[in-house]
């Protein structure tokens, strides 16, 4: 528990930063040192599965999350961060997420160059609205308190100065800094105060976004069926945990000698049942995700090419500054292909053959 803890610590803490790649380098040197110190953790511990809950990440996809892993664990350090977020976004993706994730919080959407910013910034502190600003290449000194979250009470007043004005705090309050430049440059002291949140694609993490974008529109029924075990799975999880809490209570709160409580038998006892029961279901879901990973790996060399054949496109950009192409037209063209092309049409999408 203590490792698993303190990799599930530092993920929060510093894996923001880091693109898809690197940040699987950096947990396997995590996990080294633990070893090397020798502090015991679950070497297959899915770091993804320990901080959220299935319906959580199924929340997150139907606010027009991607579901590969990397946005995944980005929308994990979203939603349990302690300093404001700077999210890199060179695609768009976090922008249209955030911005559908606090619609029913009424988000107000603004920049540095806003002539309202001030305006749309004093209203969310006020109020307690999230607040989302793009286009932060650079962060405008006025805003340090507001990082440096420096509230203060005065007549049962939460306040907090920004320039020369007194603002009453709403504890709600929330904000969310964009850049959409993946090469920007920030300073040691910025960095110190935010915490960041890298959304740029790598082909591996726009590997896994098609390979799931293909599964739904080509086999429907086996990505239902995928997304169900998941959400069974975790909550098999959260059952054996919960098992796990009853059965060290039910023994904190005995009293004189265990074996003489019958009552504490007949807990214990039923706790063991129950425990073996979810187990066993467990076992059993695993062995239908295999048969649903088999399918699954049927579309990776497919996803493998889409994945390729955006970032060349990307590097035409290196030849010509006219060859400009985002990650949103290439989506549009697979959609448009899946969608409209009549010889998929035609073709029986229950023959996986």
């Amino acid at each position: 528990m203590t490792g698993d803890v303190m990799l599930a610590s530092a993920f929060l803490g510093y894996i923001g930063f880091f693109d898809h790649y690197y940040r699987r380098v950096l947990i396997g040197c995590w996990k080294d040192y633990l070893d090397s110190q020798g502090l015991l953790f679950r070497h297959d511990l899915s770091l993804i599965e320990f901080l959220s809950k299935p319906n959580e990440r199924l929340s997150w996809q139907a606010h027009k999350l991607p579901s590969d892993d990397l946005c995944t664990e980005n929308a994990i350090v979203l939603s349990k961060f302690n300093r404001y977020p700077l999210v890199i976004d060179p695609a768009g993706q976090a922008l249209e997420f955030l911005l559908s994730q606090y619609a029913d919080k009424k988000i107000t959407r603004t920049s540095f160059q806003d002539d309202s910013f001030m305006k749309n910034l004093e209203t969310s502190l006020r109020f307690g609205v999230p607040l989302l600003v793009q286009d932060v290449e650079k962060i405008d000194p006025i805003m340090n308190s507001v990082l440096n979250k420096e509230i203060y009470k005065t007549g049962g007043r939460i306040l907090i100065r920004v320039g020369d004005q007194e603002i009453d705090f709403a504890p709600t309050f929330t904000m969310f800094m964009i850049t959409r430049d993946s090469n920007a440059r920030f300073s040691p002291d910025l960095c110190s105060r935010v915490t960041f949140v890298n959304f740029t694609v790598t082909p591996s993490s726009l590997q896994n976004q098609c390979l799931n974008i293909y599964l739904k529109n080509e086999r429907p029924d086996i990505d239902e069926k995928r997304t169900r075990l998941l959400k069974l799975q975790g909550e098999f999880v959260v059952k054996l945990r919960e098992l796990e809490d009853s059965l060290l209570d039910a023994l904190f709160n005995v009293t004189g000698n265990i074996l003489d409580n019958q009552q504490v038998i007949t807990t214990l006892q039923n706790l063991k049942d129950e425990a073996t029961e979810v187990t066993k279901e467990m076992q059993q879901s695993n062995k239908v995700m295999e048969e649903v990973q088999n399918v699954t790996n049927m579309y990776e060399p497919l996803a493998s090419a889409s994945s390729k054949i955006y970032f060349a496109m990307e590097k035409l950009g290196e030849l010509h500054y006219l060859y400009q192409f985002s990650l949103s037209f290439f989506m549009d063209a697979v959609f448009d292909l899946l969608h409209k092309d009549p010889n998929l049409e035609a073709i029986d999408k229950s023959n996986v053959e």
